[in-house]
């Protein structure tokens, strides 16, 4: 969709620079929302596999990749100053410290998730990759490590969680509509808690893109599957300007 100059008034205009406005904290909201996921599955990781650390005789592939992941975590937390086990990650006063700890890990998660192909761990192992290699600007690498995550757990949420990495990366670079078909795909994943959140992002995704008869799609299949979402006001305004032009 053109962006219609601000001299002109349109309510749909309108609500699309409150979104465009907005982006960044939907965005930050998405991926910080991913993260907070990816720490509890880490952190039932750290737990279920932390103890096989002290269990003689436990070899077996899954808590090999869940101790791996484990450790990888807990000593990326200590280089960074934040507590092993859990809890925010500062980010250190030394830019170099920060750059040379983040490119470290990339190849530790990459070495965990490549040793232990085909497990949770290794699926979790490339999130952690690509959400470190795009605080490091490799964005395309991210993307591949994104896509790495989801290929490797099909039907679980992190599956979900991979196509939402991917869907912020393309929004960063202004591809609505690849952001919206990755939302869409997350969406599709039964096991993710957060389908409906997925459908609103994909609809005003679809709009960003010019595609408005997509865009009510999806937004009709949010209303049907969740008629109890808290959608955000600005997608709905939006929604119901798109309606009423109809």
């Amino acid at each position: 969709m053109a962006r219609k100059s601000k001299q002109v008034p349109n309510p749909t205009a309108e609500t699309l620079r409150e979104l465009e406005e907005s982006g960044d904290r939907v965005a930050e909201w998405a991926s910080e929302n991913a993260a907070l996921i990816l720490g509890v599955i880490a952190a039932i990781l750290v737990l279920a596999g932390g103890a096989g650390l002290y269990v003689q005789g436990r070899e077996s592939t899954r808590d090999a990749a869940a101790d791996a992941l484990a450790i990888a975590t807990s000593q990326y937390r200590q280089a960074m100053g934040a507590d092993p086990i859990g809890g925010p990650i500062p980010e250190p006063a030394n830019p170099e410290v920060a750059l040379r700890t983040r490119t470290e890990y990339v190849e530790r998660f990459t070495a965990v998730a490549n040793e232990h192909a085909g497990t949770t761990a290794a699926a979790v192992a490339w999130l952690e990759t690509g959400h470190l290699q795009t605080q490091l600007g490799r964005l395309e690498a991210a993307a591949e490590s994104f896509g790495r995550a989801r290929d490797e757990a099909k039907g679980s949420a992190i599956e979900a969680l991979g196509s939402i990495r991917l869907a912020g990366l393309a929004e960063d670079r202004e591809d609505f509509a690849a952001a919206a078909e990755a939302y869409e795909l997350a969406a599709g994943v039964d096991a993710y808690p957060l389908r409906a959140n997925a459908l609103a992002d994909a609809a005003r995704c679809w709009v960003e893109a010019g595609e408005e008869a997509r865009a009510l799609g999806v937004f009709q299949r949010l209303e049907a599957g969740f008629p109890d979402a808290n959608v955000p006001p600005q997608v709905e305004a939006l929604v119901a300007e798109l309606r009423a032009g109809r």
